[in-house]
């Protein structure tokens, strides 16, 4: 899949998140505990992209990223998940980073659990929340987090990544110099399903165009 094949690696290949990375980058570069950080954004709008730059930013390798699903965080994953922190990493200083997706999603016990967990990270430890909902209201859990709000990508900003994109993987392109832009016009920002379907949108047929 070519979201997977060109999913930025580094803060430097993102696009449109200028502001949120500038913010994520003072809080890396300046922590002195551990970190819990909050990415609020729609779907495919690059949360858990961002989220993997910004461990690599800090130092951790590829086997220190561990990514769990918010429905499996009961008590007792928690507890257990309390205990890993713990353990060193293999990367800069022993950093670790976990991943958490939709943790607006963690409620009743697990979230009195989680607020235990945010209250005593080790200091080697960055924990990213994503969630869709920007309009969370859990307001002790919430607190805990350092929250940024993804950017809205410009349209202009994503069709020309598509034709880079498409001509990097040599798809054909139509004519009309304007395909990008009435494809994002068409489809939406949603940079990941865009990358997905692009061989099968250009080599469907004519672009379709948003009344």
């Amino acid at each position: 899949m070519l979201a997977e094949k060109y999913r930025p690696r580094t803060f430097e290949q993102v696009i449109g998140q200028d502001r949120t990375i500038t913010g994520m980058r003072w809080y890396l570069d300046n922590a002195t505990g551990g970190l819990a950080l909050l990415l609020t954004g729609p779907s495919g709008s690059g949360k858990t992209t961002l989220a993997e730059c910004a461990a690599r930013y800090w130092g951790c390798t590829e086997f220190d990223i561990q990514r769990i699903e918010s429905a499996q965080c009961d008590v007792t994953t928690l507890r257990d998940l309390d205990n890993s922190m713990h353990l060193y990493g293999a990367g800069r200083d022993g950093r670790k980073m976990y991943l958490i997706d939709e943790v607006h999603t963690i409620t009743g016990r697990a979230a009195d659990r989680m607020l235990s967990l945010l209250e005593g990270l080790p200091s080697h430890v960055l924990l990213v929340g994503t969630t869709t909902e920007s309009n969370w209201t859990d307001g002790i859990l919430l607190s805990r987090w350092i929250r940024f709000e993804l950017a809205k990508v410009k349209s202009s900003d994503v069709a020309a990544y598509l034709e880079a994109i498409a001509q990097q993987e040599r798809l054909p392109v139509p004519a009309d110099p304007q395909w990008a832009a009435k494809l994002v016009k068409y489809h939406g920002l949603n940079i990941r399903d865009h990358l997905n379907q692009l061989p099968a949108r250009l080599l469907s047929g004519p672009v379709p165009v948003a009344a």
